[in-house]
């Protein structure tokens, strides 16, 4: 075993006694063929085509992050993966993290050490795993044997968060646990190799708040997970006791082109559009655009007035006025009438998902016309009598949906009990080892239930209604799940986007099919909203309070509405109130324990309210006050 000269460990105040240190290992940059290892017969659609990778030198963690080493920076911040007789567990995974709890780990060790530690991106996570310039070309981080080098579901008898870290043979490098254990979570959005991949030089992804690539397999996976170029589909906001997280760091000391700093980057908070015909949200002007990430959407241009959509491989511009029904129906009006309709989620003020009615779903961020190819020529149409957006839309349209009607039933989605609508993952080569099945058994009860074999879990259940034939609400015991939806002309397939609050904004696609041809149906054992929340919807209704972000004031890390007259709770936080121009008003430090926080007291208006502490909070209590 040949071990790299620039090994370093990190000093971690307050790490539990005889616990692992944090311990880094050099890996010198160069090139390999990520994808496929040659004689792989468990290669998916994921890991092809083959193609070339430079990297440059890197540091990466020994082992998967620990426990411990996980209490010495965040403290009691994040889910314990301690179980009833399982002993000491410092050395242990992390795990129960999202992707945004990973980013926010090196946000703090930051922090600490003034250094840029951070994820790993795809391409470094495979180099290493592989060996680095020592790779002996093993299907294996270390062997072509994946007992001597992996916990997987064939040798780790079930469990929960995985093994100790280091109790198997390390690699070509000296790393540890690269294959199974806990999966760990990279830093790159989710996408399939280019079919015309060619050589590549320090790959990764700007950041956007989509589906994320989680590597190296886990324990309660089959071996074949394990592989070096095995990976697989996450949703950013998922966690469960199979997927930490491994540290790296630049050899050059900064981070990677492309690579935002993680302690700018935070979950965002579900919020509400405006009330009326116009969302503003959706407005980019002259100099930006919203573009899809998924590189087979349109490119949308929205003026005040006027908006253009640009596809990307064909058709028609589609030019003309526009309007907005229930902040989630897009519609661009003609000059000769014809109406283009688009349904679309905001996830914050610069990604958003989005699809045309009758279409597939993807994901789209606002950026820079001048950085878009073929965006700048796009020009906003000139209109000569604009007419206001209430004369554009039908008359009446835009429903109430704080109290939606619950009369009406798409037709098209009931599929009766002899089909069902189908995501099979394994079948489409998407990524994962799940598979997805909606049912409209009639005109009362839907069901949405996910399922890998052995086992499956219904995500929702209940009576259901639709609104404008694009919005569906599915509730049980007086728990909603709201998804925003599309059909196919021809009925035979079913797009949604979820409000589910583990994956707000994630998309899928259901096939309609014989529900005795669904493979390997198992019924579902439980629903879990019926005895915790992560199920339930984020659904806020249009109100009267405009979400508004000035440029700048671009570096507020979360921007949420919140009305006059609110209380915010808090503890050890500091407290701040700006106006809209940026102007401080108001600052104080609130130590430990609950201190209520009233803005009845300001005058009637839109201010920014930062709430700064030193632990990561994923959520502040918001409660009406009496004024």
């Amino acid at each position: 075993m040949v071990y790299a000269q620039s090994d370093y460990s990190v000093d971690l105040p307050g790490l539990a006694s005889g616990a692992k240190s944090l311990e880094m290992v050099y890996v010198k940059g160069g090139s390999f063929q990520r994808g496929c290892s040659t004689g792989d017969t468990h290669c998916e659609n994921t890991e092809k085509p083959v193609h070339k990778v430079t990297l440059s030198d890197y540091y990466i963690g020994k082992y998967e992050l620990t426990q411990a080493q996980w209490k010495a920076v965040m403290g009691s911040s994040g889910s314990s993966n301690s179980f009833p007789g399982m002993g000491n567990t410092n050395d242990v995974p992390q795990t129960n993290i999202t992707w945004y709890d990973a980013v926010a780990f090196t946000c703090e060790l930051n922090k600490i050490t003034g250094k840029k530690y951070r994820l790993l991106t795809d391409a470094e996570f495979e180099f290493a795993a592989r060996g680095g310039t020592l790779s002996k070309g093993y299907l294996y981080s270390g062997s072509d044997n994946p007992d001597l080098v992996a916990w997987h579901s064939g040798n780790s008898s079930g469990g929960f968060g995985g093994k100790a870290v280091g109790g198997l043979a390390g690699n070509e490098l000296g790393i540890y646990d690269m294959s199974g254990n806990v999966y760990e979570w990279t830093w790159d959005n989710w996408g399939n190799y280019a079919s015309s991949a060619s050589d590549l030089v320090d790959p990764t992804t700007t950041h956007k708040h989509t589906q994320k690539v989680r590597r190296g397999g886990s324990h309660d996976q089959p071996a074949s997970e394990s592989r070096v170029s095995a990976r697989k589909i996450r949703s950013i906001e998922g966690k469960d006791g199979s997927i930490g997280l491994r540290l790296a760091i630049s050899a050059s000391g900064s981070f990677p082109t492309g690579f935002e700093d993680p302690c700018s980057i935070h979950q965002p908070e579900p919020s509400g559009g405006p009330k009326g015909f116009k969302d503003t949200r959706l407005i980019t002007g002259d100099d930006y655009v919203w573009v899809s990430t998924g590189g087979y959407g349109e490119t949308f241009k929205i003026g005040e007035n006027g908006a253009v959509v640009k596809p990307a491989f064909f058709g028609s511009n589609v030019s003309g006025e526009w309007f907005t029904l229930n902040s989630f129906s897009f519609n661009v009006v003609s000059s000769s009438g014809t109406v283009t309709k688009y349904i679309y989620y905001l996830i914050d003020n610069e990604n958003m998902s989005l699809m045309p009615e009758g279409g597939m779903p993807d994901r789209y961020e606002k950026r820079l016309a001048s950085e878009v190819s073929g965006a700048s020529g796009m020009t906003l149409p000139t209109i000569a009598n604009p007419k206001s957006p209430e004369q554009l839309a039908p008359a009446g349209y835009n429903v109430d949906m704080a109290n939606p009607p619950t009369t009406g039933r798409d037709p098209r989605l009931i599929d009766g009990k002899d089909s069902a609508w189908l995501q099979d993952n394994v079948k489409l080569g998407a990524g994962g080892t799940h598979r997805y099945r909606f049912d409209f058994d009639d005109e009362t009860e839907a069901r949405f239930v996910v399922w890998d074999p052995p086992g499956s879990t219904g995500l929702a259940r209940g009576t259901w209604f639709t609104v404008d034939n694009n919005f569906l609400r599915i509730s049980y015991n007086g728990k909603n799940n709201d998804y925003l939806y599309t059909v196919t002309p021809d009925g035979k397939t079913y797009y949604h986007i979820s409000y589910q609050g583990y994956e707000p904004g994630d998309f899928r696609m259901f096939e309609k099919v014989k529900a005795s041809e669904v493979p390997a149906w198992i019924e579902p054992t439980m629903y879990p909203y019926e005895n915790m929340d992560n199920g339930s919807s984020t659904y806020i209704p249009p109100s009267d309070l405009t979400s508004l972000m000035p440029v700048s004031l671009s570096h507020f890390d979360r921007i949420q509405p919140i009305q006059n007259g609110l209380s915010i709770q808090v503890s050890k936080a500091s407290v701040s109130v700006f106006d809209l121009q940026g102007k401080l008003l108001s600052q104080k430090v609130y130590g430990a324990g609950s201190h209520l926080i009233s803005l009845a007291n300001l005058p009637k208006g839109n201010y920014f309210v930062r709430v700064h502490t030193k632990a990561y909070v994923k959520n502040f209590k918001v409660s009406v006050s009496s004024k």
